[in-house]
């Protein structure tokens, strides 16, 4: 049984009248009546009692009509449903992000994408970038804002922005009174910084400077979230550094001061699998580009 078939019989049984019938399938009426009897030959069944003047459904057709017609909405909800996720506007989306991230571009970018798509389901993991690789690697997510630079071959990048860092003090700290901290005058401080597995790059560039500039700098603790360096600054263990994004996130326990004589910048960049087809992460990708095209 053909859904043409299904759809040939419904429009009959609603016009109870093969020409009529027939004009509305743009068929002619001996090519629909023998369509109808196909049908009746497959079911084994009679759909319709036909005279010369009359064409009335039977008991069995008209039971047959009502799953006939659920049989053809239920299609064209399948071929509609198809037909969206082609176009990326049904799905899911997996996110990974780091704290910056999610204090800078990818909340307006989420929400431009949500206003967009309101039928995908996304899904936010914070996760710092090299746990991102690995899970865009593992397919446990779907894109990435990381900081570059990542050289995998499978990897794609779309460069989103850079921002200097802060230094972060406790109160009362004596360098508060600089507008401007020189590097050369942090070199007495204990340091608090993210591990270097978490960010080699940007970690072993912050040593190489300082080496530099004539100093070993003097870590007394890493951690990974920016929230747990600053508490800990604000307990007086020592300083530590972050992005400018996430500088209105400090408390007033602690003062943040732009650093001087520094080139260190943080990179952002959407990461994202080149072999992933997905038509949802296609469309999310062009409203993150449309975005940064907007806002720079």
């Amino acid at each position: 049984m053909e859904f043409r078939q299904l759809k040939y019989f419904v429009v009959v049984a609603e016009e109870l009248h093969f020409g009529r019938a027939a004009e509305r399938l743009h068929l002619t009426q001996p090519a629909l009546s023998k369509q109808i009897r196909r049908l009746e030959e497959l079911l084994d069944l009679r759909l319709f009692h036909r005279t010369k003047h009359q064409v009335q459904l039977t008991q069995a057709g008209q039971v047959f009509l009502e799953r006939a017609r659920q049989l053809l909405e239920q299609a064209e909800q399948a071929v509609q449903l198809a037909k969206r996720t082609a176009r990326g506007e049904v799905g899911q989306l997996a996110i990974g992000f780091t704290t910056s991230a999610l204090h800078s571009v990818l909340p307006e970018m989420t929400q431009r994408f949500r206003d967009r798509y309101s039928s995908v389901e996304l899904t936010m993991i914070e996760l710092c970038t090299e746990a991102q690789v690995e899970a865009l690697l593992k397919g446990e997510v779907d894109v990435g804002f990381l900081h570059p630079p990542i050289r995998h071959k499978l990897i794609q990048l779309h460069p989103l922005l850079a921002e200097e860092f802060v230094a972060v003090l406790p109160k009362n700290h004596p360098l508060q009174e600089c507008d401007r901290i020189p590097v050369m005058a942090l070199a007495r401080e204990s340091f608090i910084l993210h591990p270097r597995e978490q960010g080699p790059v940007l970690h072993d560039q912050f040593f190489s400077h300082c080496q530099q500039l004539g100093f070993q700098p003097h870590v007394v603790q890493e951690h990974g979230m920016h929230q747990t360096r600053v508490g800990l600054v604000a307990a007086g263990i020592g300083v530590t550094f972050v992005p400018e994004s996430v500088q209105p996130l400090v408390p007033a326990s602690v003062v943040c001061r732009p650093i001087e004589g520094s080139n260190l910048k943080l990179e952002l960049a959407a990461a994202w699998r080149k072999d992933d087809s997905s038509p949802v992460l296609r469309e999310f990708l062009k409203v993150v580009k449309e975005s940064i095209n907007q806002c720079f």
